[in-house]
């Protein structure tokens, strides 16, 4: 019995053991119990591992959503475990404003040697995200495991375990104990009209700081950049060479310094901006939004300090 009440898109953006372009339904077949949640209508977007994903994927499974916004109660995408922060995150900024959810799920597993879906993790995890996008959401979400995390708050876990991801309490949307519970006073309220964008640059440069940092040839492959974004890690402080080559180098473009222990005080240069209340994946997709809508310095740190998609954790 189908429920037809509510219709969801299924979206593939990642490799699945046993799944075919053109077999689709023939897979989702195997699993007749999602056909009782919802009518599912499967769209193929990208059938490379994860890992092969670039910012065109996201713009394209950005499109793919929106031109079917009005046909759909909610949305699922099945996507591999590497660079889901990325792609979701990168959802979250393309399409503001939503009305309806985003879920994004598959499997815990690295190695996925089944064929079967009821054989590997992404059956449980299709089944329960399917539920949730016939919910009353309007996040762009993960479900894997038994919890329902805010995906641009969302933060990858090493260890192996039934959550391979994790998120600050504010951004853990439900749970799953013997059905799914859904924390409503945590869940965003938004109302109006979705806003779509196209466009991602990702011409900007990713720093990480070592003592191995050569700032000669960072100096030439800054030169035509629309941003710099540095990922300082555990430093407490960065280099007086690498701030002076900001400071004269680099002073007419943003530099992002995503960091949990340098403090905004010990910079000097109008064009850096210090980020230590966002995810690294939302860091990095929020700076090649906001430069599609600016290149003034101090408008793209403006748009950088905004709370645009839920992404700043508080």
């Amino acid at each position: 019995m189908v429920n037809h009440n509510k219709k969801i898109c299924l979206l593939i953006c990642s490799s699945v053991p046993g799944l075919q372009k053109d077999k689709l339904n023939d897979w989702l077949s195997q699993m007749p119990e999602i056909k009782i949640i919802a009518e599912i209508e499967p769209v193929f977007v990208f059938g490379k591992n994860s890992v092969e994903i670039t910012p065109e994927t996201w713009i394209k499974l950005a499109s793919e959503i929106n031109q079917r916004l009005d046909k759909f109660s909610g949305f699922v995408v099945i996507h591999g475990a590497d660079n889901l922060l990325y792609t979701s995150s990168a959802i979250s900024f393309l399409l503001q404003n939503l009305i309806k959810p985003i879920v994004f799920t598959g499997s815990q597993l690295v190695q996925q040697s089944s064929q079967d879906p009821k054989k590997f993790g992404i059956r449980a995890n299709l089944i329960n995200a399917i539920q949730v996008a016939t919910f009353n959401l309007t996040e762009v979400c993960l479900m894997l495991g038994n919890r329902l995390l805010r995906a641009n708050q969302s933060e990858r876990i090493i260890e192996e375990s039934l959550n391979i991801f994790n998120a600050p309490a504010n951004s853990v949307l439900g749970r799953i104990d013997f059905s799914i519970r859904v924390f409503d006073k945590v869940v965003a309220q938004n109302k109006g009209k979705v806003r779509f964008f196209n466009q991602l640059d990702s011409n900007i440069e990713i720093i990480n700081i070592m003592p191995t940092l050569d700032l000669k040839s960072l100096t030439k492959r800054i030169a035509d950049k629309a941003g710099v974004i540095v990922n300082s890690g555990d430093y407490h402080r960065l280099p007086e060479d690498l701030i002076f080559l900001f400071e004269k180098i680099t002073r007419d473009i943003p530099v992002v310094i995503w960091s949990k222990s340098i403090k905004t005080e010990v910079l000097g240069p109008k064009n850096i901006l210090i980020i230590n209340n966002m995810t690294w994946e939302a860091t990095v997709v929020k700076l090649m939004w906001a430069l599609t809508q600016a290149r003034n310095v101090k408008k793209v740190k403006e748009l950088m300090a905004d709370n645009i998609a839920q992404e700043i954790i508080y």
